[in-house]
C-alpha cells in the first residue's frame, strides 16, 4: 500500500482530518511529538507519566522542560499538594530534598514517601482556591523555610500563594499551576503585588488536549539563567 493510499484511508475514516497531505503530515508530527513526551500514555493511564512510564508533574510540558534545565541538586522544594510531581522532583538527584503536604487521606495513603524528603498528611477545609490562613496545612510551609522552590498546586491555592512569599528564598521560584483559569487571578495578583516577576509557560499537559498555563514567579530570575556549560550537562542526563 502506498503512502498516498494510506493517507486517503485516514482521511476517509477520521472526521475533520486535514484534507491536504501537508496538513496531515504536520498533524501526525505533532501527535508523534506528544507521544514521545508521554502524552498518550498519560491519557490512557489517567496519571502524568513519561513515555517510559516514569512519574511527571501535571504541569505544562514547557514548564517541565524549563524546570529540568534550571533545577540543581542543591535545591530545596516545598509542595502544596503531593503526587507524581513529588516523585519527579526527587528522581536521579534532581533536587536535594522535598517536603509536601497533602489534604486527602485516601490519596495520601497511596503515595510513596520520597527518598529525600517527606509527604505530610494535613487536613484542610475550604476550596481549591481559598482556605483559612491560620490552617495547619497553610502554615506547614514555615517548618524548614526558606525554600528555593515552592509549588502551589493543592488546596486553598490563593491563600497558600499569599503565605508562600514569606518563606521563599531571596531568589526562589514559586510555581503556580492552572493560571489559564479565571479562578487563579486572585492568586496571581497576590504574587505580583509582592514584587514577584513571572514567566508564563503555555502548552499541553500530560493527557490533556487543550492548551493550559503554568506560571513561575520570582524576585530574581537572573539567578536561574542557564549557562552554556550547564545546558550541555542537562542535555546529557
Amino acid at each position: 500500500m502506498t503512502k498516498k493510499s494510506v493517507m486517503a484511508r485516514v482521511r476517509a475514516r477520521i472526521p475533520g482530518v486535514p484534507r491536504s497531505s501537508k496538513e496531515l503530515l504536520a498533524s501526525l508530527a505533532v501527535l508523534s511529538s506528544l507521544r514521545s513526551q508521554g502524552w498518550h500514555r498519560s491519557l490512557s493511564s489517567g496519571a502524568p507519566v513519561s513515555a517510559g512510564g516514569s512519574p511527571r508533574p501535571w504541569l505544562t510540558y514547557p514548564a517541565m522542560e524549563w524546570l529540568e534545565r534550571v533545577l540543581t541538586p542543591s535545591v530545596r522544594v516545598f509542595e502544596y499538594g503531593a503526587g507524581s510531581s513529588t516523585s519527579w522532583f526527587t528522581q536521579t538527584g534532581r533536587v536535594a530534598e522535598i517536603t509536601a503536604v497533602e489534604h486527602d487521606p485516601g490519596w495520601f495513603a497511596q503515595l510513596p514517601q520520597p527518598p529525600s524528603g517527606r509527604i505530610l498528611y494535613i487536613p484542610c477545609q475550604g476550596t481549591w482556591w481559598e482556605a483559612d490562613e491560620a490552617a495547619p496545612y497553610v502554615r506547614a510551609i514555615a517548618d524548614g523555610a526558606p525554600w528555593d522552590v515552592i509549588v502551589v498546586d493543592g488546596m486553598g491555592r490563593t491563600t497558600c500563594a499569599r503565605a508562600a512569599t514569606n518563606y521563599l528564598s531571596p531568589s526562589g521560584l514559586l510555581v503556580l499551576d492552572d493560571t489559564d483559569s479565571a479562578e487563579s487571578v486572585a492568586a496571581q495578583a497576590a504574587l505580583t503585588s509582592q514584587g514577584l516577576g513571572r514567566l508564563d509557560f503555555w502548552g499541553f499537559k500530560p493527557g490533556i488536549g487543550s492548551l493550559r498555563c503554568t506560571s513561575v514567579f520570582s524576585r530574581d530570575f537572573n539567578s536561574w539563567l542557564v549557562t552554556a556549560d550547564y545546558a550541555e550537562a542537562a542535555d546529557s542526563r
